[in-house]
């Protein structure tokens, strides 16, 4: 309670003005700026938490279970008019201490880790240089601006109590990585390319793909193999913003155990497209992303053989992942004259973390899911949401018992204070 009373405190001294995704076109701030951006979510589900110990799947259950997945606070200071310095910090779920998580895998055989039972992340800490708005050069630990949601990872700018399944599966979300960019805004256009730190594939699995393959467990981030990525938006159509990304990257020499992986490449690529519609009344919005993996059975084969002191699963990772999504909300407090905004909104979604694997790698139809979401956001303040929504979930085309889920969440996110 004392952490939901915080909350409320901090969203209630919140400008009217909430920031959205970095990095920002022009400074709205002089010298610095504090901003905060968290969120309290409550779920019940009626499915056990796992899927393959029964052959029908995950068995009924009636569990529910509450926290605060995240709160950062971001702090940018202006060095000089074309120096800026921004930084976020995250906690999650209330900071760091010690939990037993059970990591339940096929054949109804589990893996028991000893996790921290919350995180305490710099996600951000890079210096932008400006020499104007078409062309910006950025160092240091930043965004990697792939797929939909990453770039866009405020709780504000998405429907649902969570981040949409698909790319939260599939990809690390956020996704934070160690590098240079360059980037910059023209009429109508948005692009940005960086060349970062890549993915250990030690981290690779059949549940989450390459996920789990951000380094971070670690002091050392190796980057033998780096990945480039790039994104590029257009908003030429009113309403309308039209998006592309990328990212493709040898792993191999990332491992945590490298010389378990000589003379493999573990190169990854991914594609992803998005559409938004927004008219502040009607929002729509799309998005596909897929992944591949090569040397996808010969990385399965050699993390067979390395301790579970890594922590990491350990099993079969699929040579290609998708996900593809669409949603969307109408506010029908726009017939009233109100500030408040009420979003019913609806959201659908497949993902497949093992859509297709190479040969001697059984595809398991469990990690098939088909999802629909439907929901309400209540924006009673601009920067300050409350939502709702109920999660109905297919698992392998129907060939397992449903997963559905009910869910609230009080999100905020805004600047507190600029000087």
């Amino acid at each position: 309670m004392k952490k939901l009373a915080f909350l409320l405190f901090i969203v209630s001294t919140l400008p009217r003005h909430a920031f959205s995704q970095r990095p920002d076109s022009t400074n709205s701030f002089k010298r610095f700026r504090l901003g905060s951006y968290g969120e309290t979510l409550f779920q019940h589900m009626d499915y056990g938490p796992d899927r393959y110990s029964d052959p029908k799947g995950a068995p009924s259950d009636n569990r529910s279970v509450i926290g605060i997945p995240r709160m950062n606070l971001s702090f940018d200071y202006n060095f000089t008019p074309k120096i800026t310095l921004t930084t976020e910090i995250e906690f999650e779920h209330g900071g760091t201490g010690a939990a037993m998580e059970l990591e339940y895998e096929e054949a109804g055989e589990y893996e028991a880790e000893i996790e921290k039972g919350g995180e305490v992340a710099l996600e951000q800490m890079f210096l932008t240089r400006k020499f104007s708005d078409a062309f910006q050069l950025r160092i240091g630990h930043m965004v990697v601006p792939v797929g939909q949601t990453n770039n866009r990872h405020v709780p504000i700018l998405f429907f649902g109590t969570v981040r949409p399944e698909g790319e939260n599966t599939l990809i690390p979300l956020t996704w934070h990585e160690t590098g240079i960019s360059v980037l910059g805004y023209l009429p109508k256009w948005y692009y940005e390319f960086q060349l970062v730190s890549g993915l250990d594939p030690n981290g690779f699995s059949s549940p989450y793909w390459i996920k789990r393959g951000r380094q971070g467990a670690f002091e050392n981030v190796n980057m033998t193999n780096p990945a480039w990525v790039g994104r590029i938006e257009n908003t030429s159509l009113k309403h309308l913003r039209l998006g592309i990304s990328g990212y493709y990257g040898n792993t191999g020499k990332n491992a945590t155990k490298p010389e378990k992986m000589k003379n493999i490449k573990g190169t990854v690529s991914i594609d992803s497209a998005e559409a938004e519609y927004n008219d502040r009344k009607l929002v729509v919005r799309a998005n596909i992303l897929s992944g591949n993996l090569d040397d996808s059975y010969n990385i399965t084969s050699r993390n067979k053989t390395i301790s579970s002191a890594t922590q990491y699963l350990r099993s079969p990772v699929a040579k290609r992942a998708l996900t593809w999504a669409v949603e969307s909300g109408f506010n029908v407090f726009s017939f009233f004259h109100t500030k408040e905004k009420l979003f019913p909104f609806a959201r659908y979604e497949y993902y497949n973390s093992m859509e297709s694997t190479e040969k001697g790698i059984l595809a398991d139809e469990r990690y098939k899911r088909n999802v629909l979401t439907l929901g309400m956001n209540y924006c009673f303040l601009p920067n300050a949401i409350l939502k709702m929504d109920y999660s109905m979930r297919e698992i392998g085309g129907g060939k397992y018992n449903n997963e559905n889920t009910f869910a609230l969440a009080l999100v905020y996110t805004g600047w507190l204070i600029r000087l």
